[in-house]
C-alpha cells in the first residue's frame, strides 16, 4: 500500500500554488496553447467547443477545490502541500489507457478518434460522478462535516478513493448511450468498440485500490501471497483494513479464529509481547478473567440461531480483547496463564486476502478475451453482451472473499452481488434481443456519420 505518492507544496517562492495560485496561472496558459493547436489542427468545431468544459471543470477545482486539500501539519499547524493519491495517479493511468485503446480500435474500423475522445469525455465525467455519487449514498455518515462546504470538499475529493464500479457503469454507460444517440452514431457498435477499454480501466483502477487500501478482501491465514496492510505511517492515516481489524480486537495482537466449536488464536502479531508466550492454535479458555463460554449471557446465546453460536462468541471474544486497553491476559485450555502489555497496537495488519489485485487480474484477462473475440463478432453488440454476462460472475464470486462491504436487503449478498445478479440478467436479455437481428455491423455508417 502507499496510499500517498508524494506532496505538492502549497507555496513556492513565496506565491500560493492553489486557488487563485500559480497552478491556476499555469493551466490557463496551458489551455490557451490548447485551445490555439486544436483550432489551428482542425478549426473551430462542435469537438474542438467539446475541450471547453473540461478545461474549465479543471480550473474550477484549482480554485475552489484544491486548496481545502492542502494538508496541515498537526504539530506546528502549517500547511504541507496536496498530497498525489496513488489512486489518482492509477485512475489518471486508466483513462489515458482505456481512451487510448478505444481509439486504436476505432481508427482500425475506419472510424474517426475525435469520436472516441468525445466519448470519454461524456462516459468519464457521469462515471466518476455516478461512481461517487453511489458511493457517498453507501457510505453518507464518513463525509459528513462541520459544514456544507466541508462536506462538499470530501465528497468531491476523489483522490483519496471511495468509487464504486458500479456506479461509474450506471453514471457512465447512459450517458455514452445518450451521447451516441445524439450524434447518431449506432450504439451497440461503439459500445463494442469501448468493452475491452472498461475493463482495461477497471484493472488499472484496481490497482490504484491496492495502492490505496481500500476494497480488501478477509483475512487470509492459509496462502503464502496473503498480505499485511500497515498502520498509521508518515503521511497516511492507518489502512482501511488495518482499521477494521482494531475495532474487531487486533490492539491486542491476538487474532482468533473458530475451530469447531472453541475460540482459538488464528494469528499473533510477529514480534508482539505476546508472540513468544502463545502459540498458534492455542485454545482459550478465558480472556481477560471472563471463560470464553460465558461471554454471552444464556438468554442471549439461546436466541441466536445455533449455526451462529460460536461465530458470536467469537466475535464476543474480540470485543473482550479490544476493550482491554493495552493489558490482556489470556488463559489457554491446557492451563497456561498468559499476561502482556502493549501501550501500542501491532505496527501492520493481520494477512488478508488482496481481493485488489485479484480484481486487477480478472480484469486484465477479459480486457484480452474481449480485445480477442472483436474480430470474430458476427453482429453489433456481442463484445459488450460478453462483458454484461462475463464480468458480474467473476464480480459476484470476488465479492465472496471481500470484507469491506455488509449484506442488503436482508440478506448476506452485497450490494455489488445484488447489481451482479441484475446485470448478468441484463446481459442475457441483450444477447437474446442480438441473437434476433441480422448478421452485419453498422460500421461503414458511423464512419461516415463520424466524419461530416
Amino acid at each position: 500500500m502507499r496510499s500517498t505518492l508524494f506532496l505538492i507544496p502549497a507555496e513556492l517562492f513565496g506565491l500560493p500554488v492553489f486557488g487563485f495560485g500559480l497552478l491556476l496561472g499555469g493551466w490557463i496558459v496551458l489551455s490557451v496553447l490548447a485551445m490555439g493547436w486544436l483550432v489551428r489542427q482542425q478549426g473551430w468545431n462542435r469537438d474542438t467547443a467539446g475541450y471547453l468544459p473540461l478545461l474549465g471543470l479543471i480550473a474550477a477545482a484549482i480554485v475552489f477545490l484544491l486548496p481545502g486539500m492542502v494538508e496541515i501539519d498537526p504539530a506546528t499547524r502549517l500547511p504541507l502541500g496536496v498530497p498525489v493519491k496513488g489512486f489518482g495517479v492509477m485512475l489518471m493511468l486508466a483513462t489515458v489507457a482505456a481512451v487510448g485503446l478505444a481509439a486504436y480500435r476505432a481508427s482500425q474500423m475506419g472510424l474517426d478518434p475525435e469520436v472516441i475522445y468525445s466519448l470519454a469525455f461524456c462516459m468519464f465525467v457521469a462515471g466518476i460522478a455516478g461512481a461517487r455519487l453511489f458511493y457517498i449514498i453507501q457510505y453518507w455518515a464518513e463525509f459528513q462535516r462541520a459544514s456544507l462546504v466541508e462536506t462538499l470538499q470530501a465528497a468531491a475529493n476523489v483522490t483519496k478513493g471511495g468509487l464504486v464500479v458500479y456506479g461509474s457503469v450506471l453514471g457512465g454507460v447512459p450517458a455514452g448511450i445518450w451521447f451516441l444517440l445524439h450524434r447518431r452514431l449506432p450504439v451497440l457498435a461503439l459500445l463494442d468498440i469501448i468493452a475491452p477499454s472498461m475493463v482495461v480501466g477497471l484493472a488499472l483502477g484496481r490497482l490504484g485500490c491496492f495502492l490505496n487500501g481500500c476494497c480488501y478482501g478477509g483475512v487470509c491465514l492459509t496462502a503464502p501471497y496473503a498480505l499485511t496492510f500497515p498502520g498509521k505511517s508518515a503521511l497516511d492515516p492507518p489502512s482501511p483494513p488495518y482499521s477494521q481489524q482494531l475495532e474487531a480486537g487486533w490492539n491486542s495482537g491476538l487474532w482468533l479464529i473458530r475451530r469447531g466449536e472453541e475460540i482459538a488464536i488464528g494469528y499473533i502479531a510477529p514480534l508482539g509481547p505476546a508472540a513468544d508466550q502463545l502459540r498458534v492454535g492455542d485454545v482459550l479458555s478465558k480472556i481477560n478473567g471472563a471463560a470464553v463460554d460465558h461471554l454471552l449471557d444464556p438468554e442471549r446465546l439461546a436466541k441466536i440461531d445455533p449455526a451462529r453460536r460460536t461465530q458470536a462468541i467469537l466475535e464476543a471474544a474480540q470485543e473482550r480483547l479490544r476493550a482491554a486497553h493495552g493489558s490482556y491476559e489470556v488463559e489457554t485450555a491446557d492451563g497456561r496463564i498468559v499476561r502482556w502489555t502493549t501501550p501500542q497496537p501491532p505496527p501492520r495488519s493481520v494477512p488478508i486476502h488482496p481481493a485488489q489485485l485479484y480484481a486487477a487480474i480478472d480484469a486484465g484477462l477479459l480486457a484480452l478475451v474481449l480485445w480477442f473475440f472483436y474480430p470474430y463478432r458476427r453482429r453489433d453488440g456481442e463484445v459488450f453482451a460478453l462483458l454484461l454476462t462475463v464480468h458480474p460472475l467473476s464480480r459476484f464470486l470476488l465479492e465472496l472473499i471481500r470484507s469491506d462491504e455488509p449484506g442488503q436487503f436482508g440478506t448476506e449478498l452485497t450490494i455489488s452481488q445484488w447489481l451482479s445478479v441484475a446485470f448478468f440478467a441484463a446481459g442475457i436479455v441483450l444477447w437474446i434481443w442480438i441473437a434476433s437481428r441480422p448478421a452485419g455491423t453498422a460500421l461503414p455508417a458511423a464512419s461516415r456519420l463520424a466524419t461530416e
